[in-house]
């Protein structure tokens, strides 16, 4: 009889299975050492994510208002806080820009009213002064210039108290002319593009205001459609919905029609005098309630309505507040050097410099229809400039 021993078979394969377990427990390990390397990463990766997310709060709070928790804000790294500007808004949004284009517009100086300003105060005639050279300065709203004085008896000085005395007594005032809208039942303004001004012999100002004139309240022709058919016009009527119906044909009446009323009547445009100066309160709300109060009906619902003129309980025009309200200089004119002798003409004549600083609301844009008044209510307006001949020299080419 014969025996088998099977005893190595089955450690063989015993060996071999230990092995394989080694080899997976092995490669487990290699695998789990790379997850946990990876998970590191990760952790790092969103660790380092905290503290830059930490820092970029902080960042956008130190530059927005300056305030953080747990710290300070160095100005030195984040500079000034942007809520810590004054008008932030104002910065921070283009719409608040835009409106602010109308307050820049607003508060720009027209300076080209400073030769309305020295045709009051210099005086002529008897007391003729005359200016040899000018010069001006917009942010303090002065004029410097050396004149030239001249007077009839030879008393040179007496033509320098002249100039002083108009300088002093010298008002302004502006405002608007107003129309009486029918749509509303209210008083409007009338934009200044649309009025004109001129003053009269007797020195009254009038406003010419060009009714019809686009952008001032321009109408259009009012004409009905011509519903005239002619063979030209005529269209196929059909009861079938679908059935094509054929262009119209406009013929060449019909067409100068509807120009015509797309047209604006240039004929239409009218002139209108509103008076802008008055002597006494009750005639201004007659003006500007259409009484007619002097005597030209085409006047009737238009007025100026001034932010100067004062009156007084009586309703007579009180000159003497309206200076105190609205003075041309904001302080008396400053006279510097000053001689007496001859000139090149062997006339006596009186030499000087002097500084004058006029009201800062003169020269504003937002003051529409600005008028410089003299106390010989001499006047000169904004939209209406004379500039006489006072200056001793014209000047040359290059604008000297």
């Amino acid at each position: 009889m014969y025996e088998i021993s099977l005893v190595p078979d089955v450690k063989a394969e015993l060996l071999r299975k230990l092995r394989m377990r080694n080899l997976v427990i092995f490669i487990c390990i290699i695998v789990a050492a790379a997850c946990a390397g990876i998970i590191f990463i990760l952790l790092g990766i969103t660790g380092g994510q905290g503290v830059m997310l930490s820092l970029k709060d902080k960042e956008i709070a130190c530059r927005a208002d300056g305030v953080v928790k747990g710290g300070t804000c160095n100005t030195k790294d984040y500079g000034t806080a942007v809520m810590k500007f004054r008008n932030a808004e104002e910065l921070l949004t283009i719409q608040n820009q835009m409106n602010g284009l109308s307050v820049l517009n607003n508060n720009k100086i027209k300076f080209s009213r400073v030769f309305g300003i020295l045709d009051v105060v210099l005086p002529t005639g008897e007391n003729e002064v005359k200016i040899s050279q000018l010069s001006t300065d917009i942010n303090n709203n002065a004029l410097f210039f050396d004149a030239v004085a001249s007077a009839s008896n030879n008393i040179g000085y007496r033509a320098l108290e002249a100039f002083k005395k108009n300088a002093k007594l010298s008002y302004y005032d502006y405002g608007s002319y107003m129309r009486y809208d029918k749509e509303s039942g209210e008083y409007v303004e009338i934009p200044s593009f649309c009025i004109d001004e001129e003053t009269d012999s007797n020195g009254v100002t009038f406003g010419i205001y060009h009714k019809g004139k686009p952008g001032c309240e321009a109408p259009m022709i009012e004409e009905e459609e011509s519903k005239t058919k002619t063979d030209e016009d005529e269209v196929l009527e059909d009861e079938d919905e679908n059935a094509v119906v054929p262009t119209v044909k406009q013929n060449s009446a019909s067409a100068a029609t509807t120009t015509s009323e797309k047209k604006l009547n240039e004929e239409n445009i009218t002139d209108i005098r509103i008076r802008r100066t008055y002597n006494d309160r009750s005639d201004m709300e007659k003006y500007r309630n259409g009484n007619d109060a002097y005597g030209d009906s085409t006047t009737k619902g238009y007025y100026f309505e001034s932010s100067c003129m004062q009156y007084t309980d009586s309703g007579k025009f009180d000159e003497a507040a309206t200076l105190e309200a609205c003075p041309l200089l904001s302080d008396d004119p400053n006279i510097g050097d000053s001689s007496y002798g001859r000139n090149s003409e062997d006339k006596m004549v009186l030499s000087f410099s002097a500084t004058i600083t006029i009201t800062r609301d003169v020269f504003l844009a937002r003051n529409k229809h600005v008028q410089v008044i003299g106390p010989t209510r001499q006047n000169v307006t904004d939209s209406y400039i004379q500039v006489r001949d006072m200056f001793t020299e014209a000047a040359d080419k290059e604008g000297n």
